[in-house]
């Protein structure tokens, strides 16, 4: 806030520049003006690039503020003000981040010395540009965090950078860069998986600026490497993961298609294609036939057929955009030609098979794990007595489709990355190591492979050092194992159930803080949340239930029988008892909705929450 009710010497004011993050053309115009204007300018040193002070006159009064303490500063304003003159006051980047004019505006204020504050560009800002990213990402985060580590100048528990980062939204951290690995040590511990995507970027649109990119698993030793210790931001950011980024609403897809239909196209192109299409279409149930108008009279009985008279270009990029999987019964040449205009990923993309005439092949030739292909081509090939053809490495070899486990098992994919280096490291022999901790191991082959091998923990896999890893894991694995093992896939099963009691009125920020600390402190995933449980009276606890509203989790009631009967509680309550007559709430209420008798961890008390954490029966 600008000072003008204080009583004002004539022409004399005081004005906080901010000089922008180093390039002297990234100032304001009215910077430019003051700056050309000022009878007196303290500069913080070589934080200011010296082509800024170019714009001031020949007579102005300099001043370099590094040295300067307070006491001084504030002597030289008001010695100028008092004579009418014009001061500026130049920090770097924009005044009102880390600018430390608090305590220079509190000593004007107290002394009736006018003054204004001039917004400048902040380093943040200048960093998103180097990086090319766009801090709010449509879908992922529309939110921006300045913050800091706490150093010299203390940091409010309350926004420590592990409560910070449970928003997941996008993060500048500003004089932390000495403290990368401090960084990158909070942002796991708060669940951030290791393979998180990180840059640092040092002195951000000066001609020496350097952009540092790794991961949480490795930005601090690229960082210690290129010894850069200050006049660095780390970003963190959602905007980092360029690929499949959302679209904003300008740019948008509302006249596109809808999604795709969970449907199966058959298309054909000659008779005898048709003959083989009709067949196939009454075996196929959610299946739509298109087929030449001339191979397809009316008479025939073929529920939801779609004669075409357009050219078959037309009709396969039609269904291509309408199905979510196409029979092709044609030469595989005319498909990938028509249809390669259309191709984005196999995370998108429909399934294809191609089929000959006959029906004695089945060949998946588009998407097929992620979309299915492969799946469907066996099918269609037992529908018509056919053979299925699928030439992906994987299958050929009797290999676990790993990029398939996140939807057969509802697990979730922490670590995608890595996915196709261990698929090509299983496809080609080289030692895969695995690590698994919870849920069933119906997804390994049987028999097992002989480059595939179990270790009972992370450290004796870290010993083992094999070229690629797989970790089907309730916890979040040590930074070291990813580093170690680059190549490496995470899935979190989601297999735990956390108990949770609270007193009446515990708001949800407080009961999410509760748990996450808990879950930071025993190196759990919260990825592996798979319900919050507790008695029938805290049902109606509105903390609890905007907490478990924020973060996605199911929320599982119990009756005070139900919880009164579970046996052999660790930590009974004597307060449970007499207010509820119940042994506890947040260890019975884990136990129960885990379906288990035992506690991963027992229950943790905070002043307003307990918490307890259970495995599923069937996990463990």
């Amino acid at each position: 806030m600008n000072s003008s009710s204080f009583p004002q010497s004539p022409g004399g004011r005081v004005y906080f520049i901010g000089a922008g993050p180093g390039d002297p053309e990234l100032i304001t115009l009215k910077a430019q003006r003051l700056i050309a204007a000022a009878d007196v300018i303290i500069y913080a040193g070589s934080l200011v690039n010296p082509a800024v002070l170019a714009h001031a006159r020949g007579d102005a009064a300099l001043y370099n503020s590094v040295g300067m303490k307070l006491p001084e500063q504030i002597r030289v304003m008001e010695a100028a003000v008092k004579q009418g003159q014009t001061v500026a006051r130049l920090h770097t980047g924009d005044p009102s981040i880390y600018g430390a004019v608090l305590e220079q505006i509190r000593e004007l204020e107290q002394r009736g010395i006018p003054y204004t504050i001039v917004p400048g560009v902040t380093s943040a800002f200048a960093a998103a540009a180097a990086l090319g990213i766009e801090f709010t990402v449509p879908g992922d985060t529309q939110t921006v965090i300045f913050t800091r580590l706490s150093g010299r100048t203390p940091v409010p528990e309350r926004e420590a950078l592990a409560r910070l980062a449970a928003h997941h939204s996008s993060m500048a951290i500003f004089l932390s860069a000495g403290m990368t690995d401090r960084v990158a040590a909070e942002l796991l511990s708060a669940g951030y998986p290791p393979d998180t995507p990180v840059a640092v970027v040092f002195r951000a649109s000066w001609p020496d600026e350097k952009v540092i990119s790794g991961t949480l698993a490795d930005i601090a030793a690229r960082v210690a490497e290129a010894e850069i210790t200050h006049h660095a931001l780390i970003i963190v950011s959602p905007a980092l993961k360029r690929p499949g980024a959302a679209v904003s609403h300008l740019y948008g897809t509302a006249l596109d298609r809808p999604d795709r239909l969970p449907t199966t196209a058959i298309i054909t192109l000659t008779r005898r294609g048709t003959e083989t299409g009709l067949r196939l279409h009454r075996l196929l149930p959610d299946s739509t036939l298109y087929a030449p108008a001339r191979f397809l009279p009316a008479a025939v009985d073929a529920p939801d057929a779609r004669p075409y008279e357009t050219s078959v270009r037309q009709t396969l990029q039609s269904a291509f955009q309408e199905h979510s999987a196409l029979v092709c019964i044609m030469a595989s040449g005319i498909v990938v030609r028509d249809l390669a205009p259309l191709l984005r990923s196999k995370h998108t993309d429909p399934a294809v098979v191609v089929v000959d005439e006959q029906g004695r092949h089945a060949v998946s030739l588009l998407s097929g794990h992620k979309g299915g292909a492969n799946a469907l081509a066996v099918r269609v090939a037992q529908l018509l007595g056919g053979t299925p053809v699928v030439t992906t490495a994987s299958d050929g070899q009797g290999l676990p489709a790993l990029d398939l486990l996140e939807k057969e098992y509802g697990w979730r994919l922490a670590h995608d990355e890595a996915m196709t280096a261990v698929i090509a490291a299983l496809v080609n022999g080289e030692p895969v190591g695995v690590v698994q901790d919870c849920a069933g191991d119906r997804w390994l082959p049987d028999p097992p492979l002989p480059n595939l091998t179990r270790y009972p923990d992370f450290d004796t896999l870290r010993q083992a050092a094999p070229s690629a890893a797989v970790l089907v894991t309730c916890r979040v694995p040590p930074p070291g194992l990813l580093a170690a093992i680059p190549h490496t896939v995470v899935f979190h099963p989601p297999c735990l159930s956390v108990g949770v009691g609270c007193n009446r009125g515990t708001p949800a920020e407080e009961i999410l803080a509760a748990v996450d600390h808990v879950f930071t402190q025993t190196g759990l995933s919260r990825d592996s949340i798979a319900a919050v449980a507790t008695i029938e009276d805290k049902a109606d606890e509105a903390g609890l239930l905007e907490a478990c509203r924020a973060r996605g989790w199911s929320l599982k009631i119990f009756s005070r029988a139900e919880v009164a009967a579970v046996a052999s509680v660790p930590n009974p309550s004597a307060w449970a008892q007499k207010a509820l007559g119940v042994p506890g709430v947040a260890e019975p209420a884990a136990m129960l909705a885990a379906g288990t008798d035992s506690l991963l961890v027992e229950k943790q008390k905070f002043p307003n929450v307990t918490v307890a954490v259970a495995v599923k029966k069937e996990e463990q």
